[in-house]
């Protein structure tokens, strides 16, 4: 069941029962989600990127269907283990830049699995995870992608076999190369690309004495938003078919999707607080914003689509979220700038549902003002 297919007399009822702001979600579209792109990939294991919503429900759904999960932090580590997960099994540390006291919890309670980029990372884990298994992430073209995580993280290719080499010698198991194609990647030849350019790290890494193990492809995996063209199986087809092409059965492939498993699986409702007329333009003010659900809005010009439970004639309204800061607006074009979009007219208690809420939405939400963020209530 997708919860965009939740009529507005359900999400009043629901609205009704357990207030505003609320985020509805579906245990059978996650579950849904997680089949598609386990089922695609058949030969990867399948870690859930916590960090795109780390909700314990959610958490503990992935657990039920075979899940693992990729962290980056001790909460995060703490999150899935409290959702069932091993440890040493389940769990990847896959931030390239770790808090020592991190490394060190991990290490004490048999987490093995760490990814780095530079010498400083080998240096931490040596000190605080010795002898641990350790995967090379790549810096590899983000082109098409939403984020573009390659500005911040991955080593070039021309430096793979040093870096590998140093983490060996601090005695360290080079175990395999991972990379990252960018946030909502809507390009499959970033998949191609990478997988190419490992290959490549695999044979110069076997010329030097290192046997990698194991290709760690991230995630990337895109949520249609609007007018995307998106087909996931026809992605994990592409994907599946080179790697078969490059790497051989003894290699382990390694995916860590979150927004494509949870992304459409929840939508929020929020509620109309105030209103007003500023400079002849209509503003609404709702009890969640930019420093709440939105925050992708300011990031990265996300636009999530929205309908109301009004009837109204159609009106402009600029959307803002609650908080004392004026960067708390929600209606924003393609490029940040605050604009109003067209909405059945609305007024005091009126809901905006927005759909496709459920990536980067909870997970970023901040407490700024003392704002709590929305309740959770699982609708099947």
């Amino acid at each position: 069941m997708n919860p965009n297919d939740l009529s507005l007399g359900q999400i009043e009822d629901l609205v009704r029962a357990h207030g505003t702001p609320l985020y509805i979600v579906s245990r059978q579209q996650i579950v849904a989600n997680f089949e598609r792109l386990n089922n695609g990939l058949p030969a990867a294991k399948i870690f859930y990127a916590t960090k795109a919503n780390p909700h314990s429900g959610i958490l503990e759904i992935l657990k039920a269907a075979g899940a693992g999960f990729d962290v980056a932090s001790k909460g995060e580590i703490q999150a899935a283990i409290n959702a069932g997960a091993n440890p040493q099994r389940d769990l990847i540390f896959a931030d390239t830049v770790k808090d020592p006291k991190h490394i060190a919890y991990a290490h004490g309670i048999g987490l093995d699995d760490f990814t780095f980029d530079n010498l400083s990372e080998i240096t931490q884990i040596a000190r605080h995870a010795p002898g641990t298994k350790v995967h090379l992430r790549l810096a590899v073209s983000n082109h098409g992608s939403v984020a573009h995580l390659s500005d911040k993280f991955g080593a070039l290719p021309a430096e793979a076999v040093p870096l590998l080499r140093a983490a060996r010698d601090a005695g360290l198991v080079p175990s395999g190369i991972s990379f990252h194609v960018g946030s909502q990647c809507l390009d499959n030849q970033r998949w191609v690309e990478a997988l190419e350019t490992t290959r490549l790290v695999f044979d110069a890494a076997k010329a030097a004495g290192m046997e990698l193990e194991t290709v760690d492809i991230g995630g990337g995996f895109p949520v249609r938003y609007g007018n995307e063209t998106i087909d996931i199986d026809a992605t994990c087809k592409v994907i599946t078919s080179h790697f078969h092409r490059l790497f051989d059965q003894s290699t382990q492939l390694v995916a860590e999707p979150g927004r494509a498993i949870v992304g459409d699986a929840m939508i929020l409702v929020t509620k109309v607080i105030s209103e007003s007329v500023r400079q002849s333009q209509n503003w609404l003010y709702f009890d969640d914003g930019t420093y709440g659900s939105f925050l992708e809005v300011l990031l990265y010009q996300a636009q999530y689509p929205l309908r109301t439970n009004t009837t109204g004639p159609d009106t402009p309204y600029v959307l803002a979220g609650p908080t004392c800061d004026s960067i708390d607006v929600f209606s924003r074009d393609g490029q940040g700038h605050i604009t109003p979009v067209t909405l059945p007219e609305m007024h005091l208690d009126d809901l905006l549902i927005a759909s496709s809420m459920g990536a980067y939405t909870y997970s970023e939400a901040t407490r700024f003002n003392g704002f709590e963020p929305p309740t959770f209530v699982y609708v099947d």
